[in-house]
C-alpha cells in the first residue's frame, strides 16, 4: 500500500473591516439602528454609540438585498438566489426560500408582512408567502433583471420594473399582467408609489422622472368586461438636476427622495390635498376671463403637483439610501446613507429640509483598497495600509487597536519591537509610524516613484524598498535622539543604493541573508549578493512581469508569480525552473512561503487563496471567500495563521487546523461536487398541465437540497414498506403456530421508538416548506402511491392536517393521469376524498372558534378600558414622568 502525504487543513476563520459593502441597500431602523449588508454577512450597527449590536451570517454567499416590515425580522436576499429571514437579535435564519436561480436584486414586504416579493437577475419575480415559508407563484414576463417592486394594497396589484425599459402591473388574485408601461428606450431604475396610491414615480437613465396617475378599478367579481384593476395615464415628467441615473427613489411624509448614482440626493414635495386645490383654484382665477379654455378643464400640472425642493451633497458616492419620519414634536425626517467607500453616515432633515449629519460608522473599516497586511512577531496583531491610513488590529477580538494617518500606503513591514512600521508611499515616501501613540514619526522622500515593495533583512538591523525610480535603495534602523523632555526613538538612515535598468516591482531578502533577488518590468528577476551587491543569476521564463516573490527558510528555493497567472519554481544554486505552474485564472498577486517548510500561499485577482507543495508540486487546496480580487497575503512567524486582504476592503484571517487533508480525498470530493452540480443543472423539472409560456407557475427549484430530500422521503418509504411486508408474514405465520416470534423491527424505528408510518411524517415534517413541493416532483409514480395511502392514514389520525392537505393536492394536481388510471387506488382517492373535506372542515370550525372568542375578549377589554391588544409604553413613560415629578418636588422642598 502506498502511503500519501498528509497535510493539515487551513480553514476560515473571521473576516473583519467591512462597515457596509455596496453590494446591497441598506436599512434604517428606530433608535438609530442601521442594518447593513457586509459580503456575506448582515451588520447591526448603532450609530449612535458606533457599536456592532448583532452579527447575521449564514453561508458564504454575497448579500444583495435588505427589507424589513416590522423592524423585527431581516429578509435577506443572497448572489445564489436564496433569500432568508433572520430575527433582529438571533445570528441564524429562521426560514430559507429558495426558488431563484440567479442573484436577489429587490426584496418588498407587503403592509401586512404575510407576503415578500422578490426580484432576481433571472428576469422572474416571486411572491413568498411568509408564514407558511414557501412561494405562492412564480410571475414571468420581464425580459431583464428585475430592478424594483411595489404592492399595491388598495387593489392587491404588484408593480414591478426592469432594464428592459417595462414597468409592469399584475394582479395578484388573477396572477397575470394587465398592463404594461413603456420607458421609452431607457431602463427603469427604481420605482415609488405616493399620494395615497394615486401617483406612481420612475426612475431612469434621462434627466426625468416620469410620473403616472393611478386609479383604482372594481373590487375582483364586480367589475365591468374589459375594466382593469387599476387605470393608469402618463401625466409627465420632473426635470432633475442631476445628470446621472437614478439609483433610488424613495417616499417619507409627502417627500420624494431622488438618489442618483453620484454623491447627490434631489428632494421632491408631494403638495397636499388642500394645497392642490387652493393652487387650482388660483390657477382657474387667472384663466376664468379666458374664451379658449373652460374652468372646469383646467388641472394641475405634475410639476405643480409634486416640486423640486432641494438637492442635498454629500462627500462620497452613494450606493443606498434609507429613510424614515421622526415621530416628535419637532417632527422632520430622518436619512441615512451608504457610501462607496466603506462608510455609513446618518443626517437629520428638519420640517423646514435643512439638512446636517449627525453619526457616521466609519473607524471599524478602511476607506480604500487594502494594498498591505503584516503580522506582529507574535502574531496576535495584525497590521493594514491603505490610501490615507494604516490600521492595527487584534487578531482574538477583531477590533481596531490603533488608527494613524499616512499616505497612499502601498507596501509596509514591521519594524523591531512591534511598535513601529514602515509604509512606502504611492509618492515615493518612506514613512515611520509609530502604533502605540497612533502618529506619524517621520517622513522621508525615499524615491522619485512609487514605493512597491519593502524587504525586511532577516536580522532586523535594516530593510530595503524597491520603486519605479528603477533604484533600490538600502536602509538602516537608528536610534534617533529625543529634544527636551522627549525620550529617544527609531529612525531610518539611507546607507546605499543600486540601480536597475528596469522598474523595480518587488524585492525579497534570502532568509540567510546572503542573496537579494529584484523583480524587473522587463520579466526577469536578478539575484544578487547582498554584501557587495555582486550579480548573481538571473532568472526569466515569465512572459508578464513578476509581481511578487518569496525565498524558502532554507535560502534554496525561490518562488515567483507574474501577471502572466503563472507561478514558477526555482533553485536558488544554478537559478533552474523546477517547475512552472498555471495557478491563477487570473494575474498572481502574491505569493509567500509557510515557515520552515516548502509549502507556500498564492492569492490573485481571481479572489482565491491557494496553498501549493513546492517539492511535489502539487495544489493543496483552494479557499474561497473574498467577493472581490485580492491584493495581498501574509503568514504569521509559526505558520498557523494566515491573512489577506481585498478590494472588498475586507481582512480575512485563515486558520491552520488539527483536520488532515488528503489531496486524493480532495479530488473526489471536488468531483463529486461537480457532478452534483451537473445534475441539478442538465434536469429541469417540468410539472404536467402547465405551458411553459404562462405568465405564472411555481415557485419551487430543483437543486440539491430538494435531491436530497426526495431520496431521504424514498429511503422513509422503504422502511415502511419493509416493516409492512413483514408485519404481513407475522400475521401470515400467526395462522400456521400461534407461537411464532414477532418480527424485528428496523434499527432506525427501533431507536426513535415510533412506527414506521410517523417516520415517513417525520422525514417529510424536516423537508423546507419552500423545497417541498420540488422534492415530491423528483419521486416516482410507484412511490407516490405508498404517499397516498399514507396521507389518507395521516388523516384519519387528524395528524399534520395543513401539511397533509398540501401534499395530497400537489400531488393530485400532478399526476391525475396516472392516477385516475390506477384501478388500486380508487378506493383510496374515494377515502382521501370523505376524509380531507370532513377534517378540513373540523379544523375550519376550529379556528373560526378561536377567532370568534379572540374577538369577544378584545371587545369585552374595550369595554373595560384595558388596552388588553395594545403596548403599555406609554402608560409605563407617564408613570415615570409623574414618579420623576414627584421626586423633584420632594428634592427641591
Amino acid at each position: 500500500m502506498v502511503l500519501t502525504h498528509q497535510y493539515l487543513r487551513y480553514a476560515h476563520h473571521s473576516v473583519w473591516g467591512v462597515v457596509a459593502s455596496p453590494t446591497s441597500n441598506i436599512l434604517l431602523l428606530k433608535n438609530n439602528v442601521i442594518v447593513c449588508p457586509a459580503l456575506e454577512k448582515v451588520i447591526v450597527w448603532d450609530a449612535r454609540k458606533n457599536v456592532k449590536l448583532n452579527e447575521m451570517s449564514e453561508g458564504t454567499s454575497t448579500v444583495t438585498s435588505l427589507a424589513t416590515h416590522d423592524e423585527k425580522t431581516i429578509a435577506v436576499g443572497y448572489e445564489d438566489g436564496t433569500v432568508r429571514i433572520f430575527g433582529l437579535t438571533s445570528k441564524l435564519s429562521s426560514v430559507v426560500l429558495s426558488g431563484h436561480t440567479s442573484s436577489v436584486t429587490v426584496l418588498k414586504y407587503d403592509n401586512t408582512g404575510t407576503r415578500l416579493c422578490s426580484g432576481s437577475l433571472d428576469t422572474n419575480v416571486i411572491v413568498w408567502d411568509v408564514v407558511s415559508q414557501c412561494g405562492l407563484f412564480r410571475l414571468k414576463g420581464h425580459r431583464g433583471p428585475i430592478n424594483d417592486c411595489v404592492f399595491l394594497e388598495n387593489s392587491n396589484v404588484l408593480i414591478t420594473s426592469s432594464k428592459d425599459t417595462y414597468i409592469k402591473l399584475w394582479c395578484l388574485d388573477s396572477q397575470h399582467c394587465f398592463e404594461t408601461l413603456t420607458n421609452g428606450r431607457d431602463e427603469v431604475w427604481s420605482i415609488a408609489v405616493c399620494g395615497g396610491e394615486t401617483r406612481l414615480i420612475a426612475g431612469s437613465n434621462t434627466a426625468e422622472l416620469r410620473v403616472w396617475s393611478l386609479a383604482q378599478g372594481g373590487e375582483l367579481g364586480k367589475r365591468k368586461s374589459g375594466e382593469k384593476v387599476v387605470q393608469c395615464e402618463l401625466l409627465g415628467a420632473l426635470v432633475r438636476k442631476s445628470k446621472e441615473r437614478v439609483n433610488c427613489l424613495a417616499v417619507v411624509d409627502g417627500l420624494v427622495f431622488c438618489q442618483n448614482n453620484d454623491s447627490t440626493i434631489e428632494l421632491f414635495k408631494l403638495k397636499s390635498a388642500e394645497e392642490q386645490e387652493k393652487q387650482l383654484k388660483r390657477k382657474r382665477k387667472k384663466l376664468k376671463n379666458s374664451s379658449t379654455v373652460s374652468p372646469d378643464e383646467v388641472s394641475l400640472d405634475v410639476d405643480e403637483e409634486i416640486v423640486y425642493m432641494k438637492t442635498i451633497k454629500c462627500s462620497n458616492k452613494i450606493r443606498s439610501i434609507s429613510c424614515r419620519a421622526i415621530k416628535k414634536a419637532k417632527g422632520g425626517t430622518k436619512l441615512c446613507c451608504l457610501f462607496n467607500n466603506n462608510k455609513v453616515q446618518n443626517y437629520t432633515l428638519t420640517p423646514d429640509l435643512e439638512h446636517q449629519p449627525t453619526t457616521t460608522v466609519e473607524l471599524p473599516g478602511h476607506r480604500s483598497d487594502i494594498r498591505a497586511v503584516r503580522f506582529t512577531s507574535d502574531s496576535s496583531r495584525v497590521l493594514s495600509v491603505s490610501d490615507g491610513m494604516a490600521k492595527l488590529w487584534s487578531c482574538k477580538t477583531q477590533h481596531c487597536i490603533a488608527t494613524v494617518e499616512c499616505g497612499n500606503g502601498m507596501c509596509a513591514v514591521m519594524a523591531p519591537g512591534d511598535q513601529y512600521a514602515v509604509v512606502g508611499t504611492k509618492k515615493g515616501e518612506v514613512q515611520l509610524l509609530d502604533l502605540v501613540s497612533g502618529v506619524k514619526v517621520s517622513s522621508v522622500v525615499a524615491h522619485g516613484g512609487c514605493v512597491w515593495d519593502i524587504a525586511m533583512r532577516h536580522d532586523s538591523r535594516g530593510f530595503a524598498t524597491g520603486s519605479a525610480d528603477k533604484f533600490v535603495k538600502f536602509w538602516e534602523f537608528v536610534l534617533v535622539e529625543g529634544s527636551a523632555g522627549e525620550k529617544s526613538r527609531i529612525g531610518v538612515k539611507h546607507v546605499k543604493s543600486l540601480q536597475m535598468t528596469e522598474d523595480v516591482l518587488s524585492v525579497c531578502y534570502s532568509k540567510n541573508n546572503k542573496l537579494l533577488a529584484v523583480s524587473l518590468l522587463d520579466c526577469t528577476v536578478k539575484v544578487f549578493f547582498t554584501d557587495t551587491l555582486k550579480f548573481f543569476l538571473t532568472l526569466y521564463g515569465h512572459k508578464l512581469p513578476v509581481t511578487s516573490m518569496d525565498i524558502s527558510t532554507d535560502s534554496t528555493l525561490i518562488v515567483t508569480g507574474s501577471a502572466d497567472k503563472n507561478i514558477k519554481i526555482w533553485g536558488l544554486d544554478f537559478g533552474d525552473c523546477h517547475k512552472s505552474i498555471f495557478a491563477h485564472d487570473e494575474a498572481v498577486m502574491k505569493v509567500a512561503f509557510v515557515p520552515k517548510t516548502h509549502q507556500f500561499f498564492s492569492v490573485g485577482k481571481d479572489r482565491k487563496l491557494k496553498q501549493w507543495d513546492a517539492d511535489n508540486f502539487e495544489h493543496i487546496q483552494t479557499l474561497e471567500g473574498h467577493q472581490k480580487e485580492v491584493w495581498c497575503v501574509d503568514i504569521s512567524g509559526t505558520g498557523d495563521f494566515v491573512a489577506t486582504s481585498s478590494h472588498d476592503k475586507s481582512i480575512r484571517l485563515w486558520e491552520r487546523t488539527d483536520e488532515p487533508l488528503v489531496l486524493e480525498d480532495e479530488r473526489e470530493t471536488a468531483r463529486e461536487l461537480q457532478y452534483e452540480k451537473s445534475l441539478v443543472e442538465s434536469q429541469e423539472t417540468t410539472i404536467p398541465g402547465e405551458n411553459a409560456e404562462n405568465e405564472a407557475e411555481s415557485a419551487g427549484k430543483k437543486s440539491m437540497e430538494t435531491v436530497r430530500a426526495a431520496e431521504r422521503i424514498m429511503e422513509a418509504i422503504e422502511v415502511y414498506r419493509q416493516d409492512k411486508s413483514s408485519e404481513e408474514e407475522y400475521q401470515e405465520a400467526l395462522k400456521v403456530d400461534k407461537t411464532a416470534p414477532p418480527p424485528e423491527k428496523h434499527i432506525i424505528l427501533s431507536t426513535m421508538n415510533i412506527s414506521a408510518s410517523d417516520y415517513v411524517l417525520d422525514v417529510i415534517k424536516k423537508v423546507r416548506p419552500s423545497e417541498l413541493e420540488e422534492s415530491l416532483l423528483v419521486l416516482p409514480f410507484h412511490y407516490i402511491c405508498d404517499i397516498l395511502v399514507l396521507l389518507n392514514e395521516w388523516l384519519l389520525r387528524k395528524q399534520s392536517v395543513e401539511l397533509c392537505c398540501k401534499c395530497t393536492f400537489f400531488l393530485l394536481r400532478v399526476h391525475h393521469n396516472q392516477i385516475v388510471a390506477n384501478k388500486v387506488l380508487v378506493n383510496v382517492i374515494e377515502s382521501l376524498n370523505k376524509t380531507t373535506r370532513s377534517v378540513v372542515k373540523e379544523v375550519k370550525d376550529v379556528i373560526g372558534f378561536n377567532l370568534a372568542a379572540l374577538k369577544f375578549l378584545q371587545l369585552d377589554q374595550q369595554d373595560t378600558n384595558e388596552s388588553f391588544f395594545k403596548d403599555f409604553t406609554g402608560k409605563v413613560k407617564d408613570v415615570k414622568r409623574k414618579k420623576r415629578a414627584v421626586l423633584k418636588t420632594v428634592t427641591s422642598g
